[in-house]
């Protein structure tokens, strides 16, 4: 071949570019799609990322519909739990009732819910809160316990029966009803406030009955204008989307019958997953909204505190969003990387004896989700025949390593000398998550540090929520996205698979 006529050969890389334009400008031709991103696949060939056109999913697809129905469905069901006689027997401030186990569809022990309560509210009492609004606030158990620390508490709540009962719970405590304004309004629909009204919004257990993430960016975008510069949202009790794989396996194991096959078991899984009706969210979810909602300065992910040993310990986290200019001193440390080692929290207490600067530590082990990580691999390396019977003592016979959070979190306590943080922002599908210790006298009035946690791989910003109730919806959409790429794109550029994706900010 001449030098001229290599000269004159495409660039490889520049044809792909080309193609993967022209897919890109074909996709976007079509209503539904907002955005798009085109990525080459040895195994699949071109894989389209597609971000879905809100309007198009809420109006064309009926998505607005479907969670308007859903959002009605919760209220009958939080109505209907308040009218019956054990709801009307509940201590004022201590209404549990609906609180169940996804394990035992039994109540959660009332000792487990007093652990749960007192450490959100703890939680909730760090951000010395003044002016608060708890959207989502049901029977009061946070209202009656925060308020008398607030000079204005509004809860608000969709279900009248609910706040039937907490007026009448008021009535009884007349010095906590004086600073409470009670509102009956939907989460999305509030409205009647000015710009920043208040220094704290909770929304404390609630998101999860939100019918898609779009819905609750929109309540979560009105929360930050109603939050005033150096306030803080409050997002409690978020179910987990990394752990929601190892969240559904272990439910359905502890709920088989012993003859079940392991393959059955696996289907039952997998049905779990996709008939899910509740909002289950990434960490990455919070972390992005900075980039939507400059008035987000940061954000906190961390694993809920207790010694309790339920799906809300094991498989929930928190999240606090910071509002307002960020003047919060930053601390920066060596992070001594613990992955896969099988540290204890003695091991810990002796890196801290030999620190005199703040020293974080990364991939820590997470006690309470061993033996639920453990599970999953002996049912993924199972014969498909054999009988969950089989497997439940291999699965009690596991060894469980790693560190429990409130271990580290009760270090504080002790005559260390060190401020605790902990941190689950890095989306680790195996539960680790990273801790951070700063000498207390380097914290004068300090009580939120801006630390640099670990940040999830870019992968993680993909998906932000499950869909509930919409795997029809989206298979439907997907199959009519092909469909179209087949009409308008040459043979050779239709995409092997298209993904449906929340975001593509980090995919580049």
């Amino acid at each position: 071949m001449t030098k001229d006529a290599q000269n004159a050969t495409p660039n490889p890389s520049a044809q792909t570019e080309t193609r993967h334009a022209a897919i890109e400008k074909a996709l976007l031709a079509h209503p539904a799609v907002r955005e798009v991103a085109i990525v080459d696949d040895p195994s699949r060939g071109n894989v389209a990322y597609i971000v879905p056109d809100d309007g198009y999913m809420d109006e064309v697809l009926g998505r607005a519909a479907a969670g308007s129905a859903l959002v009605g469905k919760w209220r009958k069901t939080f109505d209907l739990s308040q009218l019956n006689k054990s709801a009307m027997a509940m201590p004022v401030g201590f209404n549990t009732e609906g609180w169940n186990s996804s394990y035992t569809r039994g109540p959660i022990p009332l000792e487990e819910m007093k652990e749960w309560v007192e450490n959100t509210v703890s939680n909730i009492l760090r951000l010395k809160p003044r002016i608060v609004c708890e959207i989502g606030c049901g029977t009061g158990m946070l209202v009656m316990r925060i308020a008398p620390h607030c000079d204005r508490y509004v809860a608000v709540d969709q279900s009248s029966a609910v706040l039937g009962r907490l007026r009448e719970q008021l009535r009884a405590v007349p010095n906590i009803a004086d600073r409470v304004e009670v509102v009956e309004s939907q989460a999305a629909q509030l409205a009647g406030f000015s710009q920043d009204t208040f220094d704290t919004v909770v929304l404390s257990s609630v998101v999860q009955f939100f019918p898609n993430v779009a819905y609750l960016t929109s309540v979560l975008g009105n929360a930050i204008n109603l939050v005033k510069p150096g306030g803080h949202i409050y997002v409690g009790d978020v179910r987990s989307l990394p752990l929601f794989g190892l969240f559904a396996s272990s439910v359905e194991l502890f709920q088989a019958p012993d003859p079940l096959s392991v393959a059955e078991l696996r289907d039952r899984i997998r049905r779990r997953l996709d008939r899910e009706p509740e909002l289950v969210l990434s960490p990455a979810y919070f972390l992005s909204l900075p980039r939507r909602f400059p008035k987000v300065s940061r954000v906190e992910i961390r694993p809920l505190r207790g010694r309790a040993d339920n799906e809300m310990t094991r498989f929930r986290y928190e999240a606090i969003l910071h509002v307002g200019h960020n003047s919060a001193p930053v601390f920066e440390g060596e992070f001594l990387d613990w992955a896969g080692r099988k540290s204890t929290v003695d091991d810990m207490r002796s890196v801290l004896s030999h620190a005199a600067r703040p020293v974080g530590i990364k991939n820590i082990r997470n006690a309470r989700i061993e033996r639920d990580l453990a599970a999953m691999a002996i049912l993924d390396a199972a014969d498909g025949a054999a009988p969950v019977g089989d497997l439940r003592p291999r699965v009690e016979q596991t060894a469980v390593d790693g560190i429990h959070p409130q271990e580290i979190f009760d270090l504080e306590s002790e005559d260390l000398g060190f401020a605790v943080f902990l941190s689950s922002a890095a989306c680790r599908k195996d539960g680790t998550f990273d801790a951070f210790f700063i000498p207390k006298q380097s914290l004068p009035g300090s009580r939120f540090p801006a630390i640099n946690w670990s940040v999830p791989d870019a992968s993680a910003f993909l998906h932000h929520a499950n869909a509930p109730g919409q795997v029809k919806t989206r298979h439907d959409l997907t199959a009519q996205l092909m469909e179209f790429c087949k009409q308008n794109l040459p043979q050779d550029s239709v995409p092997g698979e298209i993904i449906l994706a929340d975001s593509l900010e980090h995919s580049s």
